[in-house]
This record gives structure tokens, C-alpha cells and sequence, in this order.
């Protein structure tokens, strides 16, 4: 069985203490969520931007969204690419990457430069459903995150299926999700049980883990808010570690 590399450039929450916003690399290629921390993890952890090939955003709160212009920016000013450079979203999410750009760098013709430069190609999700980028199919997979438009997503790489929850609750979905995948990246946003309509705690990511457990997959946990006692079986990221699963 072929590794896959998963790199935590950040495994916090909005108001985590200590940590960068949760955001992941999976084999120098595909990230995780883009929180304005990601581009100092990169450079400080000798990454190379432009071997990123695919962007997944599963919703657009802005400790997972708003490092897109940064990113974007580098297109300007350091390099071009030669391939597409996918960015997977909600529906809408040109829209918001335009607009997001225009107010970051007062450039309305942001979008026009970066057409030439980037070679942008946007992957909107309107619905559940089987989806490619890139060469990597991916299903998305709508959770339960204070009723937003909020993606989860399952991806094929190297024969195994790697499932990205982004923000969610305990939910129907969420278990169609996490079904027969190999690796599981979830949210674990509360040490402790809350009622909290929108993301996970410590109850559910103990279901979670045992289920995925059982059918033998691996878990990690990402978007901590403080460190949790531990969980048999779950890995939780630590900032700058790559995990190789």
C-alpha cells in the first residue's frame, strides 16, 4: 500500500489558542482549506507553492477562505503556471474569490491578471455528487455546519479513500462520509460535550474514531480549539507535523 503524505501546516480553530488555523497538504499537492496562516507554514516548512495543484474549501468562513488572496498573490508577483490550478468549492466560489481579491488589493482586473498568470479553473459545488480535478476524483458530500453551505469531501488518491469532513456536527451525512473510508481528517473543534449546532466534540469524535477503527481506517483530528485528554486510536495534528499514513 502506497503512503500518503499529510502535512499539518495548522490544526487550530477559529479562536484555537496556540496554533495556526487548521489547514493540511496531502503529498506537496492537495490542500486542505486555505486559512491566511498557510503561506508562513509553507515557506517555513520548505514547501513549494507551486506544486499545489488543488485547493479544496469546504465552506467559505474566513478561517478557512480568507488566505485566497494571499495565496493568489503570489501568482502576481513570483510565479506562473503551465497547468490548471483547481480551486474546489461551494457553489458561487468565483464569485467570492473575486470579490474577496478586489477588496484585499483594490484591484477590480485581479481576476483578469490571474486568468493569464494562475491558470485558474473553479470546481463550484451545487449539489452532493462525484466530481474530478485534476486527475483525482472526489465526492462531495453536504454537512451540517450552522446551516451554510458547507462541503465534506471523500477523495481517491493512491487507491485509498481519504475523507475530509471540514466543519460539521454529528450528522447523517457526516456518516455517509466517513463509510469505508481508509483515512478520516475530522474536525474536533470542543474537548468537552457541548450543544454546539455547528461543529464536533469530544462524544462524537469518540463515535467517530471507533467506527472508522472498525472498519479499519485511520483518524486524525484537526480545528482544536485546546488539547483534548486522548482518544484511543485518534491522531491529533500538531502544527509543522507530516504524518505519513
Amino acid at each position: 500500500m502506497a503512503e500518503i503524505a499529510i502535512t499539518c501546516l495548522g490544526s487550530g480553530s477559529a479562536l484555537g489558542e496556540g496554533r495556526m488555523w487548521s489547514s493540511l497538504l496531502l503529498d506537496e499537492q492537495t490542500l486542505l482549506s486555505l486559512p491566511p496562516t498557510t503561506i508562513p507554514q509553507l515557506y517555513r516548512l520548505g514547501k513549494d507553492p507551486t506544486a499545489i495543484d488543488r485547493i479544496f474549501i469546504s465552506h467559505r468562513h474566513a478561517d478557512h477562505f480568507f488566505g485566497l488572496p494571499f495565496f493568489l498573490l503570489l501568482y502576481l508577483y513570483r510565479y506562473t503556471r503551465d497547468t490548471p490550478l483547481f480551486i474546489i468549492g461551494p457553489a458561487g466560489m468565483e464569485e467570492a474569490t473575486a470579490r474577496l481579491c478586489d477588496i484585499a488589493w483594490s484591484d477590480p482586473d485581479i481576476m483578469e491578471k490571474l486568468a493569464q498568470r494562475a491558470r485558474l479553473s473553479f470546481v463550484e459545488i451545487e449539489e452532493e455528487g462525484e466530481h474530478r480535478a485534476g486527475g483525482i476524483a472526489f465526492e462531495a458530500v453536504q454537512m451540517d455546519h450552522f446551516g451554510m453551505d458547507a462541503y465534506g469531501y471523500r477523495i481517491t488518491h493512491k487507491g485509498r479513500k481519504i475523507a475530509f469532513t471540514g466543519d460539521t456536527k454529528a450528522c447523517l451525512q457526516l456518516d455517509r462520509l466517513i463509510d469505508g473510508a481508509d483515512i478520516v481528517i475530522t474536525e474536533f473543534t470542543h474537548a468537552v460535550p457541548t450543544d454546539d449546532p455547528g461543529h464536533m466534540d469530544v462524544d462524537a469524535v469518540k463515535l467517530l474514531t471507533a467506527r472508522v477503527r472498525q472498519q479499519g481506517g485511520i483518524v486524525l483530528a484537526t480545528h482544536l480549539s485546546e488539547a483534548p485528554a486522548p482518544i484511543e486510536g485518534l491522531l491529533l495534528c500538531r502544527d509543522g507535523e507530516t504524518y505519513l499514513v
